[in-house]
């Protein structure tokens, strides 16, 4: 499936597993998974950045091609808390080895179902624990991106940090590693949701773009589409002279405005189409705020129906 000399952009999409039944046969058929982001000091650290080599993609158990990933979720979280919170009360999650023995259990079930890797877009300010991820990857088989990042809500010491210094920081995670580590992120991930693109959120964004063109590391992003949020973020990545093939613009299933979408697409950027779930959730008590699963598969079946989605990003068996 070709997409028209006017559209360069793609989508993303989180499939269901089998146990879905007919809603994981339905969308099957329709949807596409791309297989797949001054101060003179910060100015330095940018400039000498080392690029990732094309077509290597960093997991939490090193680089693989790009050709390795497989069936992908482009925008998955293992654990959610805030910074800190593992270490100071894992008896929260059941204790730290109950909690990995049930996600690695979870994690061999998708890999039964054909799932090979995910992209964990757990960020600093919620939870983020690398060891954990690879641990997690290393019993459970399942190949893990994790990221760099921030989310939404900034900590006093995050909140006070320039555009510049977010972005040294990104670089920082991804050439020396993560929390003392040699595990390097494989994607950047921000996001600005319903109340907008706030100041530190600007930053984050700006920031984003700024490592992202240093090291090649794509950028993957938290949007609040009912409101449009994703053209305000393409707009900040492109005044950074960002390519929009390096972003993919998240949750833009929760908007059925082809309009939207299709402006963004045309710009050039990856839509990720990941929230699916959320519209199975809430079929048990429909949310007239929520779009049905069903309404999400529609809109990937128009999206890709006008042309954007290649033919080698297709799941396997869709060919």
């Amino acid at each position: 499936m070709q997409a028209p000399a006017a559209t360069t952009g793609s989508l993303q999409v989180t499939r269901f597993p089998n146990s879905m039944g007919t809603r994981r046969e339905f969308l099957t058929q329709v949807a596409g998974a791309a297989v797949a982001a001054v101060s003179t000091r910060t100015a330095h650290a940018l400039k000498g950045s080392s690029r990732q080599r094309p077509g290597t993609v960093q997991t939490v158990q090193g680089p693989i091609h790009a050709s390795k990933l497989g069936s992908t979720l482009p925008h998955e979280h293992i654990c959610v808390s805030s910074a800190g919170f593992w270490q100071a009360w894992p008896e929260f999650f059941g204790g730290r080895a109950a909690f990995i023995n049930k996600v690695v259990g979870k994690l061999k079930e998708a890999r039964g179902e054909g799932v090979d890797t995910i992209v964990d877009a757990t960020t600093i300010d919620v939870g983020r624990d690398i060891r954990l991820l690879q641990e997690i990857s290393q019993k459970s088989g399942m190949q893990i991106v994790a990221c760099t990042e921030h989310w939404l809500a900034p900590s006093l010491s995050m909140a006070a940090r320039t555009a510049d210094e977010l972005a040294e920081f990104f670089v920082l995670e991804i050439e020396r590693g993560i929390d003392g580590t040699d595990i390097k992120p494989g994607v950047i991930k921000v996001a600005s949701d319903q109340e907008g693109v706030t100041p530190f959120l600007e930053s984050a964004l700006r920031a984003a773009a700024r490592a992202s063109k240093a090291t090649g590391v794509p950028v993957t992003t938290h949007t609040y589409a009912a409101a449009r949020v994703g053209e305000k973020q393409a707009d900040i990545f492109e005044s950074e002279g960002l390519n929009p093939v390096s972003v993919c613009l998240g949750h833009c299933d929760d908007s059925d405005d082809m309009d939207y979408l299709t402006g963004l697409l045309k710009r050039g950027y990856t839509l990720g189409m990941d929230h699916l779930t959320w519209g199975v959730r809430d079929s048990a008590e429909p949310n007239p705020s929520t779009l049905s699963w069903q309404q999400r598969a529609q809109t990937i079946k128009k999206l890709i129906d006008a042309g954007f989605c290649r033919a080698d990003a297709l799941p396997r068996d869709v060919h």
